[in-house]
């Protein structure tokens, strides 16, 4: 069922009515979003969000895609593997975490990245191509291939197949998330960032626009800026602003999530950095994970 986060704050006369998805459930990764919206800045520049959860992170893209939504939020990985292999006309404009969040997480007898082989690493994916290439890159590192060791798909419990023993490792594994609820039964493990090895750093958490409508892209880049600049200058009062749209996430561990976001919010929120998308398409394309030639204009500088 499709949750609905629509929610009353102060509404000007002339505010215009925007649709932003997000890329699964609410959580503190949505923060900007929400701050924004709950902050009254949104509507201060004129836009009436309504928040959309969604049933998985393709469904946002799809909706923007089809001209049903206004933005959505995505990953550089996924969205130009969308815009590529998918014809799908969207833009990236403005990025709201600039890092990997994804890593390999393994057992304490692992120490190195060669003692994976002949272990079994589970994983699961919405984008199954960058996760095979993903293992492949940190494999390759080691001078490992991705058939010396035994890949487990895991559609739902990754961290208890850890915890149990049923897998030796994990990748695809957040560290704002299954690596904190590991730490927490676990402390004793061994991590292995994705942008540390072998793998181009890249956005996790971005904005994608129609590239076909971007008359309101501008509006909400500087609103959105607005909202980083509140939330790194007084990031108590912005927690405050988000446990007033989910109150049941009031705890210690979304407070320290929600925090951690803040640390990985750009000083520039539309500035798109050119060298790092250009290398992180360059990766993917020569690893053909791309089948067709890259759109020239899948991400802009929201800034500009």
């Amino acid at each position: 069922m499709r949750l609905f986060l629509v929610v009353a704050s102060l509404s000007f006369a002339q505010a215009k009515p925007v649709k932003v998805y997000l890329d699964w459930f609410l959580n503190p990764h949505h923060a900007i979003l929400v701050v924004g919206q709950q902050s009254g800045i949104f509507e201060k520049h004129g836009l009436e969000v309504e928040l959309i959860s969604a049933g998985g992170s393709e469904e946002g893209s799809r909706q923007v895609a089809a001209g049903a939504a206004d933005f959505a939020v995505s990953k550089q990985s996924a969205h130009l593997i969308r815009c590529t292999n998918q014809n799908m006309p969207l833009v990236r404009i403005a990025t709201f975490i600039d890092r990997p969040l994804e890593c390999l997480i393994t057992n304490n007898k692992i120490k190195s990245i060669a003692d994976l082989k002949r272990k079994r690493i589970g994983y699961t994916s919405s984008s199954v191509e960058f996760a095979q290439l993903s293992i492949a890159a940190i494999l390759a590192t080691a001078n490992l291939k991705v058939s010396d060791v035994t890949l487990i798909p895991i559609t739902s419990g990754m961290v208890s197949a850890f915890l149990s023993g049923t897998v030796d490792a994990i990748f695809s594994a957040y560290r704002t998330y299954e690596l904190a609820d590991i730490k927490e039964h676990q402390s004793d493990v061994s991590v292995f960032y994705y942008e540390d090895n072998g793998i181009p750093t890249y956005d996790q958490g971005i904005i994608v626009a129609n590239r076909h409508n971007l008359s309101d892209a501008q509006t909400f880049v500087t609103a959105l800026q607005e909202v980083a600049d509140l939330m790194k200058y007084s990031p108590e009062q912005a927690w405050t602003h988000y446990i007033k749209i989910a109150p049941e996430q009031d705890t210690d561990k979304n407070k320290k999530i929600f925090m951690t976001v803040i640390e990985m919010l750009p000083d520039s929120i539309g500035k798109l950095n050119v060298d790092q998308y250009n290398r992180f398409a360059l990766f993917l394309s020569t690893n053909n994970v791309l089948q067709k030639n890259i759109p020239e204009h899948y991400a802009v500088d929201g800034a500009a």
